[in-house]
């Protein structure tokens, strides 16, 4: 079970990771204000694509297990950025930088770290010519506009047409990478028999479902003028309304409903140019309704799955498990 973990954690951090491996440090030449005002539109899309993740895998079907009924499933979550999130223009921050302003004005679109570009916009000092020793330049992004979010999880059928799920990845160590862990709580109710007529169509089943997902991590920066990690901590709520259909081998659903999330990410440690401890700290948050449809597929006790998230971070979720009632 501990390799499990592992190989869950290890393919998290593929996408997390390169928030510490990418130049966002360089954005402390700016000065404390200026560079966390430039670092929130920068990571912006992995924050909120990691919070969305959260809240996916959390259901193969639209009926509850039975009494004792269970199931133990791996499922990852591809999260797909949209082109408006590859970029952003410093030009709309102007007016909340302080101490450094755009080389070239008409130069001032600049990737995030979901994108990637070849020649980045170069910032300067206020009120010192271009070409100073102070100018930098914006740093490139990773070029991965996507983000995968792995997850093992189980359910247990209770009385009255309840099921309670759960999630867990005992905090661990990943090598050089980090550390991270995750847990999660859901609870889906069956609503057939109180809707009239639609409990008397077998192969029919409505459910609702509320489920609660919180993930922390924390990694190392490669970084001379860093010393410290990069610590993140990201939580996703949903509740949706399911509906679906379950036939011999196949299972049909579809689920809608609300869901918000929220992450932050904190660069603790000290930058020694200024010697300013815990340089970078941001937070984002995302609220939405979602709608998704998948299909099941039952082989014994193994059972495959994969559904597609609509939304402005758009996913496909996928995976395997057993499946008991």
């Amino acid at each position: 079970m501990k390799k499990l973990f592992l190989l869950i954690g290890i393919v998290a951090l593929f996408g997390t990771k390169s928030f510490a491996q990418t130049d966002i440090t360089e954005l402390l030449q700016a000065g404390i204000k200026d560079a966390n005002t430039l670092a929130h539109p920068y990571l912006k899309p992995y924050g909120e694509m990691l919070g969305k993740g959260l809240n996916n895998g959390w259901y193969t079907s639209a009926k509850p297990h039975k009494l004792l009924g269970f199931d133990l499933t791996f499922t990852a979550s591809y999260i797909k950025a949209p082109s408006s999130a590859k970029t952003f223009d410093i030009s709309k921050y102007s007016s909340q930088l302080e101490t450094y302003e755009l080389a070239d004005p008409s130069n001032a679109i600049t990737p995030t770290v979901a994108g990637d570009m070849d020649n980045m916009p170069v910032l300067k000092p206020k009120n010192l010519p271009a070409g100073t020793p102070a100018d930098f330049t914006m740093p490139n992004g990773t070029g991965m506009d996507f983000l995968p979010v792995p997850m093992v999880s189980a359910g247990l059928g209770l009385p009255y047409g309840f099921e309670i799920k759960g999630r867990l990845t005992p905090k661990v160590e990943i090598g050089d990478y980090g550390k991270l862990g995750l847990w999660g709580i859901g609870v889906q109710k069956d609503l057939k028999d109180y809707i009239p007529g639609v409990k008397h169509v077998p192969v029919l089943n409505v459910s609702v479902l509320a489920a609660y997902t919180k993930f922390t991590s924390e990694m190392a920066v490669n970084d001379d003028n860093f010393d410290g990690s990069l610590d993140l901590s990201s939580s996703g709520f949903t509740t949706r309304l399911l509906i679906g259909a379950n036939l011999p081998l196949v299972a049909f659903y579809s689920g809608l409903g609300y869901g918000k999330s929220s992450s932050d990410f904190d660069l603790l440690g000290v930058y020694k140019p200024t010697n300013t401890k815990d340089p970078i700290s941001l937070g984002y948050s995302t609220n939405s309704f979602d709608m998704n449809v998948g299909m099941r597929i039952r082989l014994g006790v193994i059972a495959l799955h994969a559904d597609y998230t609509l939304g402005d971070y758009s996913s496909i979720t996928a995976g395997l498990g057993i499946n008991f009632r």
